[in-house]
C-alpha cells in the first residue's frame, strides 16, 4: 500500500513540474503582458494564475488537434470555444481549491516535503533533493517557494476531496447487465427482395397527365439552382502543354533521365547466413539439404535472427559472384555456398520478382506529355508578372485573354458544379465569395495554373419545363409508381407469411441470416433492416422500402444473451468499469459547478484577452 502511495505522489509531482516548464517556455513577456503580471483574477480567495490557464488552454487545444489530425488557428480555438472550457476548468479548480480552505482540509508539511524530494527536476547527479537545484528551477520559472509548495498542499488537498465525494459510487450491476444483454442478444430471420419481375402487371406506362401532375409535385428535383454568372480567364500546365513541342532527342534524354522507373531489372527476395569457412558453409547446406536443418536452425546457430540475415529485395548484379548461383534458382530455396566479400555463404531464396521493362516507344507518349507540361509550368511562371500587371492596370480579363496565353471562358457557377475550372477548390472558393464590388487579381491552381474571376449577375434558379425534362420525369414516375406497387404487393402478403409459412412459400427467394446481433449488418439491404428484425415480434413479417425495392422480412427465433459465457462477462466488466467512471465524472462536474456557485468569480476580461493574444499567436 506504501509503494502505491509513493507511486501516485511521484505521478503528481511530474505533472505539476511538466505545467511549470510549459509556462516557462511560453514567455508572457509580449503581447504587453510583463513579467510580473501573473494573474487573470481571483475565485473567492484563491488567485487564479496565468500559468494554469494556459497549461488548461493548451491541453484543450492539443486533445482537439489530435482529434482532428492538424493544427487549429487562433481563429478556430476561439470560435469552438476551446479558450472558454479552459477557463471553465481553471475557474472550477480553484472554486474547489476555496471549498477545501472552507473545510478546513489540507495536506501536512510531511507530505509536501515527500512530494518536493521525489520530482526529478530537483535532484543531484547522485540521485538525491539538491537545494541549490530546487531554488534554480522555480526561479527560472518565475516562481516563489512558497507558492510553489502551496500549489502542491492545495492539489493533494483537492484530490482528498475528491476522493472523499467520489467513494463508493458503484452503479448496480444490473444497469451494465441489462446494457450487455441488449448487446449480446441476436437473432434469426429471414428476408426476401421484391423487385419489378415479381408484378404481374406490365410496366406502367405514365400520361400527359401523370407527367404534368408529377413535375409539379416534384418541382424542386427539376429546378436549376441558383448561381452566379463568372466570367473567368484562366491557364494550366496540362492546357498549355497542347501547343508545345518537344524533340525526340529531348525525349529520349528523358527516357534515360528516368530509367530507373521504366526499367526494372529481375530481383530475389533473399537472406543470406555468412561463416568464417568453407567447410562450415559446406556442412550447413548438407544438413539442409538433407533434412538434418532448417535455413532458420542454422541462422540461429550463429547467434543471429532472420531479421539480421534478410537482404531484402536484390537483383543479380548487385549480389556479386554468389549473383549466377541465387538466380540460378527456379523456385524459392536455399542456394550455397557462394564466395561473397564476407565469406562464404548460404542464400535463401523467398520469392523470384520478374523484372518489368518499359521501351523508349511505349512510354513516348507519357514523356511527351511530361516534358511538355514540365516545360509549361516554366512558361507560365514567365507570364505571370505580365498579367499581373495588366489586371493591376485595368485592364478587362477579356483584354489579358487577347494579350496573353490565359483562356476567357464564363459558366453559372454554384456548389455542385464540378467540370472544367470548378473541379479546382481554388476556383470554388474564390467563386464562392466573389461579389459584384470586388476586381479581378491572380490567383494561383493547385497544379502551378492561374485564374482570375469576375462577378457578372446572380442567377436565379428556374423551374426547368416540363419538355425539357419529360424523359427524366417519365423514368422517375415509373420508378415510384413500380415502388409503390411492389409496396402495396408486399403488405398484402406480410400477413400471410408466418413461421409455419416461409417466404419461399410465395416464390421468393428467402435468404437466411442467423445469430445476428444489433451491430451487425446485411449487404444490400436497407439499412435498418437488423435494426428491425430486433424490433418486429418473432413470426410476424414486416415491410421495408430501399432504393432496389421492397423486403419482406420476418424474424424467426430470438437468443438471449449468455451471462455466464466468459466473453460476455468481460464485456459485461469493462461496460460497468466505463460506467462507473463515467457516473463518477459526471457527478464531481456536478459538485464542482455547485462550488463555483458558491464563490464570487473575478476574472480581468483585459488580461485574459492579452494572454490569449499570446497564447494563440504562439500557437
Amino acid at each position: 500500500m506504501a509503494t502505491k502511495k509513493k507511486s501516485g505522489a511521484s505521478k503528481l509531482a511530474v505533472w505539476v513540474i511538466v505545467g511549470l516548464l510549459m509556462f516557462g517556455m511560453i514567455g508572457f513577456g509580449a503581447a504587453g503582458l510583463n513579467g510580473t503580471q501573473r494573474s487573470l483574477g481571483t475565485v473567492g480567495d484563491k488567485s487564479v494564475s496565468i500559468s494554469s490557464y494556459s497549461d488548461a488552454l493548451q491541453s484543450e487545444t492539443s486533445r482537439f488537434q489530435e482529434q482532428i489530425g492538424r493544427t487549429l488557428t487562433q481563429q478556430e480555438v476561439q470560435s469552438i470555444g476551446l479558450d472558454q472550457r479552459a477557463l471553465n476548468r481553471v475557474i472550477n479548480t480553484r472554486a474547489l481549491d476555496q471549498l477545501v480552505s472552507d473545510l478546513g482540509l489540507s495536506a501536512g508539511d510531511a507530505r509536501v516535503r515527500s512530494q518536493v524530494l521525489e520530482i526529478p527536476a530537483f535532484q543531484g547527479l547522485d540521485g538525491q533533493f539538491d537545494r541549490v537545484a530546487y531554488a534554480e528551477v522555480l526561479q527560472r520559472n518565475n516562481l516563489k517557494e512558497a507558492d510553489f509548495e502551496t500549489s502542491l498542499r492545495e492539489d493533494t488537498a483537492r484530490r482528498l476531496l475528491q476522493k472523499a465525494v467520489l467513494a463508493g459510487i458503484n452503479t448496480p450491476s444490473a444497469y451494465s447487465q441489462a446494457i450487455v444483454s441488449y448487446i449480446s442478444e441476436t437473432r434469426n430471420f429471414s428476408w426476401a427482395r421484391l423487385t419489378q419481375g415479381d408484378l404481374v402487371t406490365a410496366t406502367p406506362l405514365a400520361t400527359e397527365a401523370n407527367l404534368v401532375t408529377f413535375h409539379a409535385e416534384n418541382a424542386e428535383k427539376y429546378t436549376t439552382p441558383s448561381a452566379k454568372n463568372i466570367t473567368y480567364i484562366w491557364l494550366t500546365p496540362e492546357i498549355m502543354a497542347k501547343n508545345i513541342k518537344v524533340s525526340d532527342i529531348d525525349l529520349r534524354a528523358a527516357y534515360e533521365a528516368r530509367s530507373d522507373e521504366f526499367i526494372q531489372m529481375p530481383s530475389r527476395l533473399v537472406e543470406r547466413v555468412v561463416f568464417s569457412t568453407q567447410d562450415e558453409a559446406q556442412n550447413a547446406m548438407d544438413a539442409i539439404s538433407e533434412g538434418k536443418s532448417t535455413f532458420e536452425q542454422v541462422v540461429e546457430g550463429r547467434g543471429l535472427t532472420l531479421q539480421d540475415v534478410d537482404l531484402g529485395d536484390v537483383t543479380k548484379t548487385s549480389l556479386g559472384d554468389a549473383g549466377a548461383s541465387v538466380f540460378a534458382l527456379t523456385e524459392p530455396g536455399v542456394t550455397g555456398p557462394a564466395d561473397t566479400d564476407l565469406g562464404p555463404a548460404l542464400f535463401r531464396v523467398n520469392a523470384l520478382l520478374d523484372g518489368n521493362t518499359q521501351t523508349f516507344e511505349m512510354v513516348k507518349d507519357q514523356l511527351r506529355t511530361d516534358s511538355a507540361q514540365d516545360i509549361a509550368i516554366g512558361e507560365i511562371a514567365a507570364i505571370l508578372e505580365e498579367v499581373d500587371d495588366l489586371l493591376a492596370g485595368g485592364a478587362t480579363l477579356e483584354d489579358v485573354a487577347s494579350e496573353t496565353e490565359m483562356e476567357l471562358g464564363n459558366l453559372d457557377w454554384h456548389v455542385a458544379t464540378t467540370e472544367g475550372i470548378s473541379a479546382y477548390n481554388e476556383f470554388q472558393n474564390a467563386a464562392d465569395s466573389v461579389t459584384s464590388e470586388d476586381f479581378p487579381t491572380l490567383a494561383n491552381l493547385g497544379d502551378n495554373g492561374l485564374f482570375a474571376i469576375r462577378f457578372e449577375a446572380d442567377v436565379a434558379a428556374v423551374l426547368r419545363p416540363l419538355d425539357d425534362v419529360r424523359k427524366e420525369v417519365a423514368a422517375a414516375w415509373t420508378t415510384q409508381t413500380v415502388q409503390q406497387k411492389l409496396v402495396s404487393l408486399a403488405e398484402r402478403i406480410a400477413p400471410q407469411v408466418s413461421l409455419e409459412v416461409p417466404l419461399a412459400r410465395f416464390g421468393f427467394t428467402e435468404n437466411i441470416e442467423d445469430d445476428m446481433a444489433r451491430s451487425d449488418t446485411v449487404e444490400n439491404t436497407p439499412p435498418t433492416l437488423v435494426f428491425t428484425a430486433f424490433e418486429t415480434d418473432l413470426g410476424t413479417a414486416t415491410v421495408l422500402e430501399d432504393a432496389f425495392g421492397v423486403v419482406l422480412l420476418i424474424p424467426r427465433e430470438e437468443h438471449a444473451a449468455d451471462l455466464e459465457n466468459e466473453q460476455v462477462k468481460s464485456i459485461q466488466n469493462i461496460m460497468q468499469n466505463r460506467i462507473n467512471s463515467a457516473m463518477a465524472q459526471d457527478i464531481f462536474e456536478a459538485f464542482s459547478n455547485a462550488a463555483r456557485e458558491a464563490v464570487d468569480v473575478d476574472i480581468n476580461q483585459t488580461t485574459l484577452r492579452s494572454v490569449n493574444s499570446s497564447l494563440l499567436a504562439g500557437g
